[in-house]
């Protein structure tokens, strides 16, 4: 009879056989990519990691990726290989630049470190592990992947990547690499202290070059090396552009693997009759959200993706579906999303909530939120759900604010990849939530935050005057000045409060590796590159300081 049921009863049949084959699979809840960590975490003392663990154990994480302490477990691996010491010390990268270290796209940025600092970083991996295990949270570490430090006589070039030079890569079907990998995964376990469950790295992240690689037999090469040091672990992809391309995935073992599943589309679920169309055959995965980007500042999401997160377990790939993951650059804007996203994360697999039962969501949020209830309060957060937090359509995070831009009649975004259309809501309808927070006694920080973004817009709807009207320019800058004062009292909106923290760990030279990855991204020894603005964000210190003037040379010149 089964030919007779409609295609939706059937899906549901194929969903509910899939769950059941799977019943026996924890739910996976991992945090956190390898940008995260730079563009969040790189400065975080063990006190502020300690309550960060807290945090994810309390919101059901489960897995976690940690890179402090890979200074160390490469300063060890490289020793072991003969390297001299200044070899060793230019390979190693800073802090804010380690995630694109480890994947291979640069190498040395912001070093040499010392010594100390080396030291340091291992027994903060450490740390980091054992809080994490302690909390019932599983850590991802990074495996070996192939790459080498310049000049290797050996590794095969993998050329540029932005203005930077790759490092080289070890055809992981050779004999060195095995070597390597197996001297790399040993040192892993004495500086974490432990075996892992899971490994992370990726093949030719966002480029690098396979000629005369034989990847799906390369693929096989690293797991066997991974399997060989710790029999098995899973290793951890993450499927972001093109990767892991078909060669890749065919040199997988789905035993061992774990697929994430970087999504960046927020209006993934908007449709009522949509699900997940994500499938990666065999391979297990998890849907991830990457909400935000850089770090940068903007009201950004959709409510309704999350509300429908449930959805991640049906379609295509509900056969191998595993769990969720909270793989954002920059955490800690947009609260709303991240809460929601938690919240679906946790309930039971396949769950949705209804358009009726989300707006009770929201209201009980806002309520808990605020520590009461007001009918403008509570206006003020539909029309942001109803705007913001209903972005119909796949772009890389939130609209930029074109203030944080370099210079120019046309701007339309502040970094290369940044959204180029615009906005989907009415600026007006935010003016309106902005004033109605104003009046009701909202939490400051969200009132903040709701009229910032007023300000941008407004900066916005003046860019096609700029370069005839003068009164427009005028104003431009005010808007800039005035946004800057907007900011000044609130900690999270302060430059200095990260540069402290920065400063707390590793001294000047830490809060200037901070303000370079806010500003230029790269040494000043490149100039203006893709990179640049990058993480752009709106800081007091960076509006009044860095923003208005070259803004101001730029429009009164």
């Amino acid at each position: 009879m089964t030919h007779t049921l409609k295609p939706r009863i059937l899906a549901a049949l194929a969903l509910a056989m899939a769950l059941v084959c799977r019943a026996d699979v924890p739910p996976l809840r991992i945090a956190y990519n390898y940008c995260t960590l730079s563009y969040t975490f790189a400065y975080l003392s063990e006190s502020d990691w300690s309550r960060e663990i807290d945090r994810l154990a309390d919101a059901g994480y489960n897995v976690a990726l940690v890179t402090d302490g890979t200074f160390k477990v490469w300063q060890m691996t490289l020793r072991e290989l003969g390297y001299g010491e200044d070899a060793i010390f230019a390979f190693i990268p800073d802090e804010c630049a380690r995630a694109w270290w480890l994947m291979a796209n640069l190498t040395g940025e912001g070093g040499p470190l010392d010594q100390a600092t080396i030291d340091a970083d291992g027994e903060r991996g450490r740390f980091i592990c054992e809080k994490m295990r302690e909390r019932g949270i599983e850590p991802i570490l990074h495996g070996y992947v192939g790459m080498m430090p310049l000049g290797h006589p050996t590794a095969i070039p993998q050329g540029q990547w932005s203005c930077y030079e790759r490092p080289p890569m070890l055809d992981p079907t050779g004999e060195e690499f095995a070597k390597v990998a197996a001297i790399w995964h040993k040192n892993l376990k004495v500086v974490y202290g432990f075996e892992p469950k899971y490994l992370a790295g990726d093949l030719f992240h966002e480029g690098g070059k396979a000629a005369g690689i034989d990847v799906t037999d390369a693929t096989r090469a690293v797991q066997s090396a991974q399997q060989t040091a710790f029999p098995g672990v899973t290793w951890v992809v993450q499927a972001w552009q093109a990767n892991p391309t078909p060669a890749v995935r065919a040199g997988l073992d789905p035993r061992y693997t774990l697929i994430e599943a970087l999504v960046k589309d927020m209006s993934a679920f908007d449709a009522d009759d949509s699900v997940c169309d994500l499938d990666f055959g065999d391979l297990p995965w998890v849907w991830c959200e990457v909400l935000n980007f850089g770090g940068n500042h903007g009201l950004y999401g959709n409510l309704k993706t999350f509300a429908r997160l449930g959805r991640a377990a049906k379609g295509r790939g509900a056969r191998t579906f595993r769990g969720y993951g909270s793989l954002s650059e920059g955490y800690f804007t947009n609260p709303v999303c991240y809460a929601l996203f938690e919240e679906m994360m946790m309930r039971e697999t396949g769950s949705e909530l209804s358009d009726a039962e989300l707006g009770d969501w929201l209201e009980s949020w806002v309520e808990k939120r605020n520590g009461f209830k007001n009918p403008m309060l509570s206006e003020a957060w539909r029309i942001l759900a109803d705007t913001v937090y209903a972005c119909p359509r796949c772009q890389e995070g939130t609209v930029e604010n074109v203030m944080c831009a370099l210079p120019s009649f046309s701007a339309d975004n502040a970094s290369t990849w940044g959204p180029r259309g615009g906005l989907w809501y009415s600026p007006a309808m935010l003016e309106r939530a902005a004033a109605l927070l104003s009046r009701c006694g909202a939490r400051r920080e969200d009132f903040v935050d709701v009229y910032r973004q007023c300000l941008a817009n407004r900066a916005r709807a003046l860019m096609p005057w700029l370069e005839s009207d003068v009164k427009a320019r005028l104003e431009f800058l005010d808007l800039i000045e005035r946004e800057h004062r907007l900011l000044a009292p609130a900690p999270q909106f302060r430059l200095s409060t990260y540069e402290a923290q920065a400063r707390a760990r590793a001294g000047e030279r830490g809060a200037g590796a901070f303000r370079r990855m806010v500003t230029t991204w790269t040494s000043r020894r490149f100039g203006t590159t893709s990179l640049t603005d990058y993480a752009n964000r709106e800081y007091s210190e960076l509006l009044g300081g860095y923003y208005l003037p070259r803004w101001r040379r730029f429009l009164l010149r």
